[in-house]
């Protein structure tokens, strides 16, 4: 089984920061086993975050046996491995940063071989239906290498946003509140790219700089739960280094 979300070849689009848009990412079948064996009781029974809207399975659970059907264990083990580093590496090249034998050095968050410089994660997520933005502008954690979001709405979920916005950079961004989920506020731009809510649509980016500012579009007539899945990879605390440097606090 083909698994890789990155198995057809993308167009990398440097504007406003590297990213990549893949519509029907996965093969048919994958995608319809892994919708049919969604987790949904093992997601709903964990410890919601962002204030309560959001539930995250991630790879520390998903890759143990019996959590989740072995589609979900197989498509968390290769997201979170080094043959799939090297396939987002191709494809960011020079944006991401040369790391001498990764397949020595990256584990999933929560499986660390002990001194690993990369952690890599691959979450199953659902948004509570909510009429409002679950993210405002914002940037990610300056360790985070990449980040993508592979959409997995329901079939007859009828409602009208929930999408990823890239958005320009209107001022530089040299500090952000951590307790703020890093928002940017009015250094945030114009929005120049929408990626729909659409069924089998990936999305990622290479967490190159502070101008990777992005945020999701409010959801209307929202009756279910918004699904997706959080693929990212990050320096770990350990390698002591970042993407890029702004100052983070606590308020």
């Amino acid at each position: 089984m083909t698994i890789s979300v990155l198995q057809k070849t993308p167009t990398l689009s440097i504007e406003p920061y590297p990213h990549i848009v893949i519509e029907n990412a996965l093969p048919e079948d994958v995608y319809n086993q892994l919708e049919k064996e969604w987790p949904t009781q093992q997601l709903l029974s964990t410890e919601p975050f962002d204030n309560g809207i959001c539930y995250r399975l991630k790879s520390d659970q998903m890759l143990k046996e019996g959590v989740v059907s072995d589609a979900w264990k197989q498509f968390a083990e290769y997201h979170t491995s080094a043959n799939f580093y090297d396939e987002v590496k191709n494809i960011f090249g020079d944006f991401m940063p040369n790391i001498a034998e990764v397949d020595k050095t990256i584990s999933p968050r929560g499986w660390d071989k002990g001194g690993d410089k990369i952690g890599s994660d691959c979450q199953t997520v659902m948004h509570k239906p909510v009429d409002f933005s679950s993210r405002t502008p914002h940037i990610d954690n300056p360790r985070e290498i990449y980040a993508g979001l592979l959409y997995m709405p329901y079939e007859d979920d009828k409602s009208t946003g929930g999408e990823f916005q890239l958005h320009k950079q209107a001022a530089n961004v040299t500090e952000v509140n951590k307790n703020g989920g890093r928002a940017v506020g009015d250094k945030a731009g114009e929005i120049v790219k929408t990626v729909p809510y659409k069924r089998n649509t990936f999305v990622m980016f290479c967490n190159n700089s502070t101008n990777t500012i992005h945020s999701v579009s409010a959801r209307q007539d929202a009756v279910m739960h918004r699904r997706s899945v959080n693929i990212i990879a990050e320096f770990n605390k350990v390698a002591k280094r970042s993407m890029f440097a702004v100052r983070e606090t606590r308020k």
